[in-house]
């Protein structure tokens, strides 16, 4: 009887020791487990630095490249815009022939290889224009002579500003041509005779002739040719040297 209650109470402790290691290897699996946990914090730390990442590719890429850029287009269009208007200037001051210093008489004598220069021509259009019209003159041998003369009469024509020509009221021949005024008993005196214009205008009274003496020259001579009252004074010039096609 003694024996068999031995039994029974070992095979109930060998029951018991089996419940405990259950147990004891049911809490330590579990436990483990949880180290999926330290799983997350590691993800987390991973999403930390792609912001960086983030942050310094942005940052530095925007700021260099836009700066750059601008400031070498504006250096460009200095450059281009300012050597451009010089050139021009430099083109416009370069053409025609000079102005003569004295201006010659036509026929009056000259050294060979004098230069050919322009001098005043036509009519005196200083109060509507800064520039006379001019008229070349050529250093020339004269084969009557065997001299060299001054040829101002065939070296070319007389050439008004294209300024003066568009005022065509100071220049308008009417149909039929109207005969110049007497100064006093005489022919008008070039830049010398007075006139009025209606209402005051610049210019408007054009007389002449093709046939009759109109005014006269410096030295008092008779001249063929037309005459415009511009700014209060007559204005004339021959036929020859009077404004074309207006």
């Amino acid at each position: 009887m003694m024996r068999n209650s031995l039994v029974v109470a070992g095979f109930g402790a060998v029951v018991a020791l089996g419940l405990i290691q259950y147990g004891c290897s049911s809490t330590s699996n579990s436990g483990a487990g949880g180290s999926s946990g330290q799983g997350g914090s590691t993800s987390g730390l991973g999403g930390s630095t792609s912001g960086l990442g983030g942050s310094t590719t942005s940052g530095a890429g925007g700021s260099t490249t836009s700066g750059a850029g601008g400031s070498t287009s504006g250096a460009g269009g200095s450059t281009t815009s300012g050597a451009g208007g010089s050139a021009a200037g430099t083109g416009g001051s370069a053409g025609g022939l000079p102005i003569c210093a004295p201006a010659p008489a036509d026929k009056s004598a000259c050294t060979q290889g004098a230069a050919t220069c322009t001098k005043n021509c036509g009519a005196n259009i200083s109060a509507i224009s800064a520039v006379r019209a001019q008229k070349p003159c050529a250093c020339n041998l004269n084969a009557t002579t065997a001299l060299y003369a001054w040829d101002c009469s065939n070296a070319g024509p007389c050439t008004y500003p294209t300024a003066a020509t568009a005022m065509a009221a100071c220049f308008h021949i009417p149909t039929p041509p109207v005969a110049c005024p007497m100064d006093t008993g005489a022919l008008l005196r070039p830049h010398l005779s007075v006139c009025t214009n209606t209402g005051g205008a610049t210019c408007g009274q054009v007389c002449g002739s093709t046939t009759v003496a109109s005014y006269q020259d410096s030295s008092a001579a008779p001249k063929i040719g037309y005459c415009s009252c511009i700014t209060g004074l007559w204005e004339c010039a021959s036929v020859a040297e009077w404004p074309p096609g207006i």
